[in-house]
């Protein structure tokens, strides 16, 4: 697929698992400023994710889209007042998967945009399964699907789309479904989806999809949600769609969080390094000890995200 060269980007960070108010700027990354009285309108942090991003292409013109909405209802629009981040001109918004945590804050964020025109919203078909992870230790956790008719009333227009997809001037690639083409990211075993009435195993969660981008003169970024594909499938995925190699920036969760992923770290992390991102940001879902290996042998790339963050790429 052709995807056009961004000539620039800023992606803010909305929603993420942490907010540390002391991290410095570094490289990419520009830190929020803070007033005497920041403690009034806090940042906050939640198991989940959402960027916005901001786009200049070739012809000279900007556009923001929304990637991910977080998970309470009122954290990612809560942030983006606290940032003063303007999403009243977001022309177009994408769910990385159906889970509660990316999708959580869709209808009060479209509050922050303009009320004049419905917005695209961008869903793999099999999103809108009811889903429950259950773990070893017999805990359940129950992901509720989003519901398609508020979402529609909410001023969003629904789309459905399984394969790959470009949007914004063609300078925007929405992956859909990633295959899964190397032996060690087999998905989420304890994952269940509901079909026809009936709680079935579905550990690849197939709705899965990333955002790439390319950077002129720089090479691809990829932004992911959970990365339940495997971040590896999905980066391979990415060049095989663009025909780019360079690999300028990763950011998003990688799902390599609790110990039924831990065994599969080293080889991600072996597999990362010989792609030589410039940037290597890992959110969410990753989990200490797959940030930790990652800082430890990539620590001229690897950036601690935190919630408010903007990149500027």
């Amino acid at each position: 697929m052709h995807l056009k060269d961004v000539e620039n980007a800023k992606v803010t960070c909305l929603v993420d698992n942490n907010v540390d108010i002391l991290l410095p700027n570094t490289g990419i990354a520009s830190r929020p400023s803070i007033g005497q009285r920041w403690f009034e309108l806090p940042l906050i942090a939640e198991h989940g994710f959402s960027v916005a991003l901001e786009l200049e292409i070739n012809d000279g013109t900007e556009h923001t889209i929304l990637f991910d909405s977080g998970l309470d209802p009122l954290a990612a629009a809560h942030n983006s007042d606290v940032l003063n981040l303007d999403l009243s001109l977001c022309e177009f918004a994408i769910s990385s998967h159906g889970h509660i945590d990316h999708a959580g804050g869709l209808i009060n964020i479209r509050n922050k945009m303009s009320r004049e025109q419905s917005i695209p919203l961008l869903f793999h078909k099999d999103a809108f399964r009811k889903r429950i992870v259950k773990f070893h230790d017999g805990r359940i956790i129950s992901l509720p699907e989003p519901n398609r008719s508020v979402l529609t009333k909410t001023g969003y227009s629904v789309v459905e789309r399984e394969s790959p997809s470009l949007w914004i001037g063609d300078t925007v690639l929405v992956t859909g479904e990633v295959p899964r083409t190397n032996e060690f990211e087999k998905g989420f075993p304890n994952h269940y989806s509901e079909v026809d009435g009936k709680m079935e195993s579905d550990p690849l969660i197939k709705d899965d999809q990333a955002v790439i981008l390319n950077i002129k003169e720089k090479g691809l970024v990829v932004i992911t949600g959970c990365g339940h594909s495997g971040i590896i499938n999905i980066i391979n995925y990415a060049k095989e769609l663009t025909g780019e190699d360079r690999i300028y920036t990763i950011i998003g969760g990688m799902h390599l969080s609790g110990g039924i992923f831990e065994s599969i770290i080293p080889k991600t992390v072996d597999e990362l390094e010989k792609m030589k991102p410039k940037f290597l940001i890992p959110c969410h879902c990753t989990g200490l000890k797959a940030m930790t290996e990652i800082a430890k042998s990539m620590p001229d790339a690897f950036i601690q995200n935190s919630v408010g963050t903007r990149y500027i790429l």
